[in-house]
Parts: structure tokens; sequence; C-alpha cells
């Protein structure tokens, strides 16, 4: 009995990750509701209306996954320090898990996205009521209204300047592919299949062209690849809550870095913290109309859309909190550069945050192959004409 107890709390790095990659955890599609369409359009036909969205739960074995793994003490063949990260992933693993199937429960959704992601301290939310009061001094944004957007590209140009771009960095493996299950004029990236997704009838500027490829490829794709390269898996994808702060975080600064960070996507993302910290016993309607003030009234539903999304009857309380990384981490990074610029390359040994960077300092994990600079950038957009 003593030797099958031993067995079950501890297992090897390739045993756990075999376990963690087989959970399927969709949070984002869940939270999607089945009915936002007809429920954005009952909003808009009325000055009362709260949505009521409805949601499908998407069936896996997760349940039969997590009791393997929740026994786990120790990973058994890495370093101390690696075994305690994924003991602490699997915990998080487990709460994304409840979080996925909290859906449509409105007080359990708002105390576990409050227990895992946080919630606005109230220095941020006088940091974003002041981007909202216009007062960028301490973000070099561009402004919207008079920027020059530059040519407008179509997919097989869009392509065309991937593929520079892909072999520019070294990623060689990654493709472009068509894809009619995105928004309009949408692209996003797949980070196992190792493509850009595109709509094939896109219509993107020079400007926005430039800002999704530092943003996804540049920061989110890099990462990722850097990642898999230390031998620890979880370090390529989503792992611990706390990495989405430097993760998007991380992607804004490199915007600002290359003069692609607008005022107007400053405003929308310090409206989500704004929104964060006032709205937890409001309506959906009542937030929106808090910021229709700064915000046009497509905005305004969008950003209240995205923090009550998960909700069942949004004319009750509750709030889904993960969207506050975005404004935070920004600041986070902004911050912590300006003390040590160093950091900026340990930053790319995987989908980290700060605590890790000393594991590549120490030599734990490898240092990144793939860093690109300001420099570098230029000389990518200039081959690919863009």
């Amino acid at each position: 009995m003593g030797i099958l107890n031993k067995a079950r709390k501890g297992m090897t790095l390739q045993e756990v990750s075999s376990l963690l990659n087989d959970l399927r955890l969709p949070i984002s599609m869940v939270y999607t509701p089945v009915n936002l369409k007809s429920e954005k359009k009952k909003f808009f036909d009325s000055d009362t209306y709260n949505p009521d969205f409805q949601y499908k739960i998407v069936k896996n074995n997760n349940d039969d996954i997590l009791r393997k793994l929740l026994h786990v003490e120790e990973i058994v063949d890495v370093d101390p320090r690696i075994s305690d990260f994924y003991i602490r992933l699997i915990s998080s693993k487990k709460e994304a898990n409840d979080l996925m199937h909290a859906v449509g429960n409105n007080e359990l959704v708002t105390d576990i996205s409050y227990n895992r992601y946080g919630k606005p301290s109230s220095i941020l939310f006088r940091n974003a009521s002041r981007v909202l009061r216009g007062r960028m001094s301490g973000y070099d944004v561009k402004k919207s209204k008079s920027l020059d957007k530059g040519k407008t590209f179509g997919y097989k140009e869009i392509e065309d300047v991937f593929k520079v771009v892909f072999n520019e960095l070294g990623l060689e493996e990654w493709g472009v592919a068509e894809s009619k299950n995105i928004s309009k004029n949408s692209i996003k990236v797949g980070i196992k299949s190792k493509r850009v997704f595109v709509d094939p009838k896109i219509e993107r500027t020079q400007f926005k062209l430039r800002k999704t490829i530092v943003h996804e490829v540049g920061t989110h794709v890099l990462r990722a690849t850097n990642g898999a390269k230390t031998g620890f898996d979880a370090l390529s994808k989503a792992n611990l809550a706390s990495y989405l702060d430097v993760e998007e975080g991380l992607a804004t600064w490199n915007e600002q870095n290359l003069g692609l960070l607008t005022d107007r996507w400053l405003i929308k993302k310090a409206a989500l913290t704004y929104t964060l910290y006032i709205g937890e016993d409001m309506s959906f309607r009542e937030l929106y109309n808090a910021l229709l003030g700064v915000l046009p009234r497509y905005g305004a539903f969008s950003t209240v859309y995205r923090i009550k999304r998960g909700l069942s009857d949004t004319a009750y309380s509750g709030l889904y909190t993960k969207d506050i990384v975005y404004f935070r981490g920004f600041r986070k990074v902004l911050r912590n550069l300006d003390k040590d610029p160093s950091l900026y390359d340990l930053l790319y040994a995987g989908k980290i945050g700060f605590e890790q960077t000393e594991w590549v300092r120490e030599g734990l994990i490898q240092k990144p192959e793939r860093v690109p600079t300001k420099e570098k950038w230029e000389e990518i957009f200039k081959k690919a004409g863009i």
C-alpha cells in the first residue's frame, strides 16, 4: 500500500505534461453566449433591457484527468522549483475547470475570477480614470484621429507579409491559413497548429497590420516558441493565471516601443479596468450608461459585455474579471522595464512572469533564442513592404 501511495503522489515531468495536455479548457468559447446576437439586438431595441445570456458546456474528460493530477505532490525528475511550479499549475488548471463549469452562475463566476485574476486596486482605478479623462502623458500613444494608417491590404498581400515575418524570425514551420470561423476582418494565432488564421475577405491597414504582427507574432508566438525549447512544455502555453499580466503587458509595451500604441486602444483597456472597479453590483444597463460619457454606444456595449460574459441574467450583480490583465499588465511591464531594462530579453524565455526571470539568470531554463530588437522590426517591416 505504501508503494502505491508513493507512486500516486510522485510523477515524472513527462507523465504530468501528458495529462495536462489532455485537459480541455476552452473558457473563451464556453463564455461566448449562444444567443449573443439576439440579446444584443434586444438591448439596443430597448432603453431598459438587460441581456439574459445562455451558454453551452463542452463535454470533456477533465474530471477524470484532474483526479489523477490532484494527488501529485512532487515532480520527481526536475528541480524543486520546477516541481513547485507544476504543482501550482495543477491547482490552477483545477480552478480554470471550475470557472468554465461555473458559466451562467453569476456568484460563482465572480468569486472564482476574483480569486484567479484579482480586482482593480484603488491606484489602478485612479490611473484608469486619468486615461479616460484624456490624461496620457505617461504613455507614448498615437492620436487615432490624426493617424496615417497607410495602404490597405487584402488576404493574399497579408499572407505574403507573414511569410517574410516568419522567415526573418526563424519561424519557418509557421504558415497562414484562411478561416471562415473567425470574426470579420480578424486575424487569430493558433499556437498548437502553428498557423495564423485570417478572414479570407480581410481588409487591414498597414498600421494595424504592423500592430497585429508585433503583438501576436512578436510577443505571443515568440514567447511560446522559446518556451517550447526549455524542455518544460507548460512554458510554451497558457499556464499560471499570473503570467497573463506579463503576456499582455509585454505585447502592449512592444506596440508602444514601435510607435503602434493608440490612444483609442488605451482608453478601451482603461475602460475595462474602470468598469471592473465600479461594476460588481451594477446591472449591464447601468454600466453601459455609465460608459456612454467616454465611449460610443457599441464600444460601451462591447466593454460591458466583456466583463459580464459568463453570467446569465445581467440585471443582477456579478463580473468576470479576466480583462483586468491588459491595463494592469501594461503598467506592470512599463514599471519593471523602466527599473531594469535587462528583464526584457529574459521575459522571452517562455510564457513566464517577472519572478521566473531569475530562472533564466540562474540557468534553470535556457536563454531565449529569438528576441527581436526595434531595429530588427524596422528591417522586417521594410522587407515585408509594410
